[in-house]
Order: structure tokens, then sequence, then C-alpha cells
């Protein structure tokens, strides 16, 4: 039974909020903040059950009561409530506690999903709950001679009295409450009045008083109207209101927290609290967790679980209507039934184990695996990090060692971990100079108090935080295999993967410090080190892994630090050519059949790609032999991945290789020349003013070949061969990237100008160059009719504001945009907003409140006055503005 302490209005449970406190470990005080109106709502929503807004409505939540309060009186109020339940916590329950150790606490369970330990509390609390109301169903009227000899409501042992007294005990707001809810009614809720009235009249009620009620309110119906009741159901209910909604926080949360953690995509929950789906009080609470897209829980296969008074079930289960022939077949639960066995862990771990099964009854697709890296890439990785926990990729730039460490860790917490990983699984760091120990392990953060003092608190670092998540995950296996008698490895803990990006960056001597020695493999779990900063215990657990990646353009491996060394594995990245013509669809069967057979390949694209192939593989060949450069800097493949177009591969020659083959000869073109790039004369680089220059596809592919040393190679696709639309329906025949295959927003220029006059074609570019001003271009993929929208983060990602057509027509996206999830504006706003394009000639837009639809103009730039260019041009930016202040 719970004990009652109010402060300023609201009523808390300290029996449960002690009981949370002993189960939940408080946040450190480096990461106890002070007030914060989270922590607040949270302590109301989870430990108060009657607060002001209660006497209006008893439905009202916490937060209606905290909205009428000013910023000031929330600060005030939560100080009031810390110091004072602290106080009560270490008087009434004898407990070692202060106020910052109890805000440490409440900062602690505002975490989402709730902490594991706050959801175990939950389950606990329900539980016991419905033990107390399955108690008070069975001993209905006793404690009342006791309550009456007391005199009062204070009984020395409250949890031996029946359901009465409980009620009488419950604050006296609360029964005036109920008392005016009830008043006037009819029925069952006119019984639960004049029962009510005697218990706070006399405080007792026997059970003929309330046959006397039922009678009375009996002779005025043709019918029984206590034939769905039983004197608990219409008594339980004066005392279940009360705390309902403390318990529907609980299961709300819990069904959020196991969504969450288990990762179950696109599914919903319908939740039970005590009351059966006519509104009768029961000793039962259930949630039943199903996918959104069957509709019901009737009509699906669901996570269940269902609390009674004697066990709780849980696993999967079947729906009403799926229940024919053989449905027990398909189900799975389990029950347990001491009190001390229910965790949250035990419902994620069940729910885990059905979810594959959950997923294919109720014929939704299941999460897929994240892509298998090559299987060599697999075997090697896996068989270095269970040697030795950690390992370095390392090789020149460009060789994917990056993108294949985060996809290795990615698929192997996937395998390794018995269905769908946690995200926090795989975290992230990218090391630099001034990467410190502070940044990785500990550190201190100075804060200015209220009183204008500075106040240092530790922070911890991400090794640190990465470490205690792994660390969690390692305790509750080993806790689960002692539970069930079975022998654990340490590898049957889900693994963690650090990625260290560009390790070899960072001072490593002076970022690792003490911590260097955990990483020995023997070292995991068995050895601790004391921080330099909190002086704490530090471990890292066995099933903690890091992955490096080290650019050895950087720095030769053999400059690692020896102690950093000798604790990982370093497994080599070299440049992989041939992953070039895997990656691509190609019309040659290889790179050199692209540029020397005629007709083998495709598009201008193939050709420049398979030229580029040629001629990198000769340049890694004298890197290797050049004096000062070596394996180390050679070309990595990933610098000829993702290009759609042949300017996009020229782009990577101008703006990507050469500078890098720049930087390796720290600006000496005369040594990069005689080196690497005699054959291409002038055709890249102006060796005069040591500038790379602004080359076409044509001369890049003539310098490619010529490095490659290809004498006769097949000339350039023509892309004046290709026949395209003029924009009227006609065909002509002429100069056209776009149609090539090149769909870039020069290859657009190039259409507007060969389409349009001169003027109008201006125009069309100068929006282009606003759109460039606002976020950026996005040109469409149609082969003949290229398009482009002017698009903006501040408006929305996928959907330009404008869309220009070849023929110099702009469609406004009014239509598009509206209604989006992806972004806020509403209807309303651009209805308001687009004003600002009225004063163009032709342009108007309608909108339908009623039918919510837009109807977006057309403008031709042809048709524009230089005037009303010039309002299309600021209208665009006061609309992008508007947007983008709306959400500030």
């Amino acid at each position: 039974m719970p004990s009652f302490l109010k402060i300023q209005g609201f009523v808390f449970d300290t029996q449960a909020l002690k009981d949370a406190y002993l189960a939940v470990p408080p946040a450190a005080r480096s990461s106890n903040k002070g007030y914060d109106e989270a922590a607040l709502e949270a302590l109301i929503r989870y430990f108060a059950d009657w607060w002001p807004a209660r006497e209006e409505s008893l439905m009202a939540q916490p937060e209606e009561t905290l909205e009428s309060l000013s910023g000031d009186e929330k600060r005030e109020l939560y100080n009031e409530f810390t110091k004072r339940l602290a106080r009560n916590l270490e008087e009434q329950y004898s407990r070692d506690i202060d106020q910052e150790k109890f805000e440490g606490f409440l900062h602690r369970i505002t975490q989402q999903p709730v902490p594991k330990p706050l959801g175990t509390f939950f389950l606990r609390w329900l539980w016991r709950f419905s033990k107390q109301l399955h108690e008070y169903d069975q001993t209905l009227f006793s404690g009342t001679e006791q309550l009456e000899r007391s005199g009062d409501s204070d009984i020395d042992n409250p949890d031996e009295v029946g359901l009465i007294p409980a009620i009488h005990r419950l604050p006296g707001e609360y029964l005036e409450t109920k008392h005016a809810q009830y008043e006037g009614d009819i029925k069952v809720n006119q019984i639960r009045f004049s029962a009510l009235e005697r218990i706070r009249q006399q405080g007792l009620l026997s059970e003929e008083d309330l046959q006397t009620f039922v009678d009375e309110e009996n002779t005025k119906y043709d019918t029984d109207i206590m034939r769905a009741f039983d004197s608990f159901s219409v008594l339980g209910q004066l005392y279940f209101d009360y705390f309902r909604p403390r318990v529907s926080a609980y299961l709300d949360d819990i069904t959020s927290a196991l969504i969450e953690e288990v990762g179950i995509d696109e599914s919903t929950a319908h939740v039970v609290d005590f009351l059966a789906p006519r509104n009768i009080l029961s000793d039962d609470a259930w949630f039943a967790i199903y996918p959104e897209s069957r509709g019901s829980k009737g009509n699906a296969y669901q996570l269940f679980m269902g609390i009674q008074w004697d066990g709780v079930r849980y696993g999967l289960y079947v729906g009403d209507e799926l229940c024919e022939d053989g449905w027990q077949d398909r189900v799975d639960i389990e029950t347990i039934t001491e009190t001390d066995a229910l965790t949250l862990d035990l419902l994620i771990d069940k729910f885990d184990e059905v979810l594959p099964e959950y997923y294919r009854l109720n014929e939704i697709q299941s999460v897929d695996p994240p892509e298998r890296p090559p299987e060599d890439v697999v075997e090697t990785v896996t068989r270095q990090l269970e040697s030795a926990k950690q390992v370095v990729f390392y090789g020149p730039p460009g060789t994917g060692k990056t993108f294949e460490a985060k996809r290795f860790a990615e698929w192997w917490v996937f395998d390794q971990s018995d269905g769908k990983p946690r995200d926090e699984q795989v975290a992230s760091v990218t090391f630099h100079p001034s990467f410190s120990y502070e940044d990785f392990i500990e550190g201190l953060t100075a804060e200015a108090t209220e009183d204008g003092d500075v106040q240092y608190q530790i922070e911890d670092g991400v090794l640190k935080r990465v470490a205690e998540r792994a660390q969690q995950a390692y305790d509750q296996a080993q806790e689960s295999s002692s539970a069930s008698g079975e022998f654990s490895e340490s590898g049957k803990a889900p693994p963690y993967v650090l990625i260290i990006d560009e390790i070899n960056r960072g001072n490593l001597a002076q970022v690792f410090g003490e911590v260097i020695t955990l990483l020995e493999a023997d070292k995991r779990g068995s050895f601790e080190v004391s921080l330099a900063h909190s002086g704490k215990q530090f471990s890292l657990p066995p099933n903690l892994y890091v992955i490096g990646t080290m650019n050895t353009a950087d720095q030769s491996i053999a400059l690692v630090d020896t102690a950093l060394r000798r604790r990982f594995r370093f497994v080599d990245f070299p440049p992989d050519l041939d992953v070039i013509w895997q990656e691509y669809n190609m019309e040659a069967n290889t790179p050199t059949a692209a540029v020397m057979q005629p007709g083998a390949a495709g598009s201008r694209r193939e050709q420049l790609l398979g030229a580029s192939v040629e001629a990198i593989s000769e340049l890694n060949k004298r890197i290797l032999h050049a004096p000062e450069l070596g394996k180390g800097k050679q070309l990595g493949h990933t610098y000829l991945l993702g290009h759609d177009s042949a300017i996009d591969v020229v782009d990577a020659w101008r703006y990507d290789i050469l500078p890098q083959l720049e930087e390796y000869y720290f600006g000496q073109f005369d040594r990069l020349q005689n080196d690497l790039l005699t054959e291409t004369g002038e055709r890249l680089i102006d060796w005069e003013t040591e500038q790379i220059r602004s080359f076409d596809g044509e001369s890049l592919y003539i310098a490619l070949c010529q490095i490659a040393r290809i004498t006769d190679p097949t000339p350039l696709i023509d892309a004046s061969e290709v026949v395209v639309s003029d924009g009227d329906g006609t065909s002509v025949e002429g100069q056209d990237s776009w149609a090539a295959g090149e769909k870039t927003q020069e290859a657009f220029r190039e259409r507007i100008r060969s389409n349009l006059d001169s003027e109008a074609a201006e125009r069309v570019e100068r929006l282009l160059d606003v759109g460039e001003d606002l976020g950026w271009v996005d040109t469409g993929r149609g082969d003949q009719f290229p398009t482009a929208q002017l698009k903006t983060d501040d408006i929305d990602p996928g959907v330009g504001v404008i869309q220009l057509n070849q023929d110099g027509e702009i469609d406004f996206r009014w239509d598009w945009l509206s209604g989006r999830e992806e972004n806020s504006l509403t209807p309303e706003f651009i209805d308001d907003a687009a004003s600002v394009f009225d004063e163009i000639d032709g342009y108007a837009h309608t909108w339908s409140p009623v039918e919510d639809e837009f109807e977006s103009p057309t403008l031709d730039v042809a048709t524009l006055t230089d005037e009303e260019m010039d309002a299309l041009v600021e209208g665009l930016q006061s609309f992008a503005q508007q947007a983008a202040n709306q959400d500030e």
C-alpha cells in the first residue's frame, strides 16, 4: 500500500519512489545539471498520483498543471520537490541520500527509452498492484472493523486491511473530486456515490450497506443493473481511479521501450490498464504490440504481455480473429510466477527471439540484414578481431578503408546479435591532431553556477561511453547464462564496435593514456586502471572491439606508437582497380576493351573510366618506385566510383586525383611532371604557372591514354551523334551532353542555350544561379526532356520550390510541397507566403481549404518583363527566407 507525501498540492507515493530509487542507479554527479523540466515532469508522471489539475478532470495529465506555471515557478517547485523528497527518503526509509543524489536519479529516469532498471521497476510495481487488487477482491470488506476501532485512518499495518480502509486512506482532494463526479449520476455510479459518501462520513462500509444501495437503485429499473458487476468491480473503481494515470504511464512507457529496444518495425500497441474492454475492473492488465498494417490487434499475431495476480505471461500470441484450427501451434508464450524474475530484459530477449516469426506470420518483411562484405574481408577481419580485439585497416587514400570498416561493423554486430542489433552497438569517431584524452576517455568541464562560481564536472569521452554500454550488455548476458544454468563465453554477449577513423592523425600515446594497457585481449574484463581525472577504476569488457583506419599517405605504420602497434592487428587495403568494372554495368568486357575496341564501350563515361583505370594502374607503378613516395601513396580505386556521367569522371581528375598528386610533391611541379605525368604535355597542367587546367573530356581522355601508353585508342564517342528533342516535338541533331547520359547542371545549361534564344536562356541561367545561392540545383533524369529543380534544406530537400524545363517554362511546386511530412509548410503558410509573386502578370495560384488542394501556376520566361523577372528572383529569395524563419 502506498505511503503518501503531499507537497504544494502534489501527492507522491514515497514507497514507490524509494523502490525505484533503489532499483535505478542515479546518474553520475558529473551529469547532474540541476533543474531540468524533463526531470520535473518525469518525477510527477512516475511517482505522483494527485496534482491540482485533477480537481478539474480526473484524467488530467501532469503537464496540464505545469502549463499554467512560469519558468521560475517550475524551478521553485522542482527545488522544493527534490529537497523534501530526498529528506523523506532519508528519514522515513533510512537511506543515505541527499538532494544532489536524488537529482541524479531524476536525470537518469528522463532517458528515452526508459532505462532498463526503471522499466523493470514499472513491471514489478504493476504486478504487485495486480496482486493487491486480487487481495482486495478476496477480502473486500475485511479491515473495516479494525478501522472503526482505531477511530481514524492511521492504521498501524495498512497492508493488512481491506479495500474500504484503503479507499478511506486516499487523499481527501481525490475523494471529494470523485464524490462530485458521481453526484447526480444513475445506476452503478449512483451506487458508488452512496458508498463513497458513507466511507467519507463514517470511515467504513459494510456488505449490508452496499446491498442496501444496490437494492434502492435497482427498484428504479426493470432490469438488474448489477448483472455485469460484482461488489469488487463497483467499489474497486473508487480505489483504482486514483492510480490510473500512473498505471497508464507505466504501461505506455514499457511498450514504447520494448518497441524501440527490440527494433519492432511499423508496429503499434494496444494497452489495457486493469479495466476490461467494458470498463469493468479486474486484476488483469496487458498489452499487445501488432503491425499497423493489420488494422487491429484481433487480426494480427501479437507480441503480448499479460499481468495477473498469479503470474506474468509474455511472448507471441494470436488475435481473436485468427483463432482457427491449429492456432495454438503458432503461440509461443512463457509464464513466470516469481516477482524477482520479472525484468524488462526478460521481455526484450523473448520478443527478440520470436520477432522473425512475428514478421512471418503477419506477412510483413523482416528487417533486411546489412550488406555482407566480401568473403575475404569477413574471414580475415573476424579472425583478427576475435584474436586481438582490435584491428587497423591501412592503405593509400581512396581504397575504401572507412567504407569497409563501417560495412563490416554493421554486418558483424547484426550477425553476432541473434537478430536486429541496437543502433548503439556501432559508434564512430575521427582522430585529428587536437583530439585529446579528454575527448576520448574523460575530461573536466567548467560550468557557471547560479551564484557566479565555477563548478567543474567530469564528462565522459567516446570510448568510456561505448565501454559502459558494452559492459551492460556483457553483464546482462552473463546474468542470463547464470539464471539458465548454462556456461557463457564472452563471445555470447553482443559485440560493440568503435570505429576510429584516421587513427594515426591523433597523438596516440596522449589520447589513450593509461587505458592503452586495457586493449590487450587477455586483460579485457580482468584488469582495471585508475582514470586520470575522476580517479575511478575503469576496464574494457571482452565484447568491445575497435576498428581503426589509417591513411598511409600521411604516415607509415612503422611510425605508429610501438605500444599501440603490438595491441592492434594491421590489415592491408591496397588499390583494387578491378572493383570499378565489377561495380558498374559496363558494355565493354574490360577497361582495355573500352579504350581499344571500336564500339565496345556504350558511352563517353565508360571510355573515360576505362582510360582512368589503365592510367591509374600505370601511375601506381610509377608511385611505387618514385623517390619519397612508395606503396603508401598509391591512388585508390574509390576515386573512380560513384560517377554517373563523363563530366563526373573529368571532375574526379580535376578536383580529386590531380590535387592529391600535387600534395604528394609539396608543390614541386617539376618533379610531378618528370616522375608521373611526363607524357601529358600541357593538357592537364600548365607547368609554367603551376596550375591544374580546366580541361574537358577530350583532353583528359587523350592524356590518360598517353599515361597508360595506349598508342591507338578508339576516339571518344562524339556527343553530336545523339538525336535530341528541341522542346517542340521535333528532332534536331547537335552537340548534347544530356542525351549522352551526362544528367548534370552543365548539361542542362547546354540544352537551354541550344533550345532558347539568348535572352530566355540567360533568364533561366539566372534562376539556376539563384538556386545555387538558396541551396542547390537538382537536375531531372529524363533522357530527352531535361528539367532542374531549385531546392533548399530550409524548405524541403526532396521537392524544389520551382521546376525549370528545357523549353523555358517555370512550374511552381506548391501542390507537391503542401502536406509533406518532410517539411513543415502548411497550405495556409504557402497561400500567404506565395503572395510575393502576385505582382507577376500571369501568376495565380488557388488553394481550396475544403478539398485541401493547390492548383500551381506555370510561367514562361520568354513572356516576363525585366521587372517581372526581378520580382520572380526576389520572390524566391523572400519565400525561402520566410520558410526558414518559421522553423526558428
